[in-house]
């Protein structure tokens, strides 16, 4: 997103993100290696930052030296999230313009319209006094114009001819256009922060806060948008983990958290970046890869036989999964049916002995899907809570 975002704005000298108010990303990141840093630590930036945070605005410092040379100005938004109920700040989106470029469009009309100007901002809303952004020709007897863009920044605009004044309605005309220029450059510093911010906002929506699958509104959501391109064949996937309460019984849920975060990232090892991966709930995983099934069977393959780890105080702890998956369109007439299809499979694998695959045979009675809820005959198979075997895994 961010190489997207500054392809479409050259003014933009880079983006950031800072969870928690530390910067950890940075693009693009040659030159900007010094920019990692705690925001709320640091003496200059952290009481803009926390001032941002109490207000929940957009605060923007500068115009200060870029180190890649030039000036620039700096947005950093406040982002809130909605967990449980209550409202959290979950860190900044932050956004670097550079300077003159940011306005190159309002200096071109300016020149064209014969007028010498000043441009001020105030520093930053904890320091009222303002400072020169970039200035053209000198200014006799100019009008001054204070006026705020749409992320809290003030600013001054002096203009003046730079023929001196006469009295001239297309002048004043050229004036109040620049005037709407500046503003529009305003706004747009501040929709780029929003985009980010947004984007971020989706990702939190969609993602499982542990693994950084997505969760199952997130996955439907992925699976309703390849519907929407008529997506060709795709091998949909079922999986869980063998034995996890008994992985939680024993070691604690601690551990059972490592394994499910294990679990992802060999997911994304196997089947790749194309790969759409969602956890269900517990320990149940879903996985959308294009493909034939008879093409992704060697990456299904891979993680049935690879040796699975998740660390826990320093020990090893080895787990294993249970694989059924199935194909749409060549199985199935919708991708909810496909899931029903690659749960049936599981199901196999399960009654047969768990750690291993199978795919979807039309043999397979649909009374042995499970509804949503974990609950039913695979839910039985593997030891459910009124089951004579013991406790379903994960459930």
């Amino acid at each position: 997103m961010a190489k997207d975002l500054l392809e479409e704005n050259e003014a933009a000298s880079n983006l950031q993100l800072a969870p928690k108010g530390k910067v950890t990303e940075i693009h693009p990141l040659k030159g900007n290696e010094a920019g990692k840093i705690n925001l709320l630590t640091d003496p200059v930036r952290g009481p803009l930052c926390r001032y941002g945070i109490a207000h929940q605005i957009t605060v923007t410092q500068g115009p200060i030296p870029l180190k890649q040379g030039g000036k620039g100005v700096i947005m950093r938004t406040p982002i809130f999230i909605k967990r449980k109920g209550k409202k959290q700040f979950w860190g900044f989106a932050i956004v670097v313009m550079k300077i003159p470029q940011t306005f190159s469009s309002t200096a071109a009309n300016l020149k064209s319209a014969g007028y010498s100007y000043e441009l001020e901002k105030q520093v930053s809303p904890l320091n009222t006094s303002y400072k020169q952004v970039m200035q053209k020709g000198s200014l006799h007897e100019p009008i001054t114009y204070s006026f705020t863009t749409a992320d809290n920044s003030k600013w001054l605009l002096k203009l003046a001819p730079a023929k001196g004044w006469l009295y001239n309605k297309w002048n004043w005309f050229m004036g109040y256009i620049v005037i709407i220029d500046f503003a529009i450059a305003g706004l747009m510093l501040w929709v780029i922060n929003r985009r980010i911010s947004g984007r971020i906002l989706e990702r939190e929506a969609t993602l499982d806060p542990l693994t950084q699958a997505y969760n199952r509104q997130g996955f439907d959501w992925k699976l309703a948008s390849l519907s929407a391109k008529k997506q060709p064949e795709t091998t949909v996937i079922m999986l869980d983990i063998d034995d996890f309460k008994s992985i939680n019984d024993v070691f604690g849920h601690q551990t059972g958290d490592a394994v499910l975060v294990q679990l992802t990232k060999n997911l994304k090892q196997c089947f790749g970046p194309n790969a759409i991966i969602g956890r269900n709930g517990g320990d149940e995983f879903v996985v959308a890869l294009p493909g034939k099934m008879s093409d992704n069977r060697p990456a299904i393959k891979s993680l049935s036989v690879l040796k699975q780890e998740a660390e826990s105080n320093g020990e090893a702890i080895p787990f294993y999964v249970s694989i059924g998956y199935s194909e749409f369109p060549g199985q199935a007439k919708d991708y909810e049916e496909a899931l029903k299809f690659a749960d049936a499979a599981l199901y196999e694998v399960k009654i047969a002995g768990k750690n291993n695959f199978a795919s979807y045979k039309s043999s397979m009675s649909e009374k042995k899907h499970h509804n949503r809820l974990g609950l039913g005959l695979r839910a039985l198979a593997v030891g459910g809570p009124d089951s004579p075997f013991g406790h379903a895994d994960g459930y």
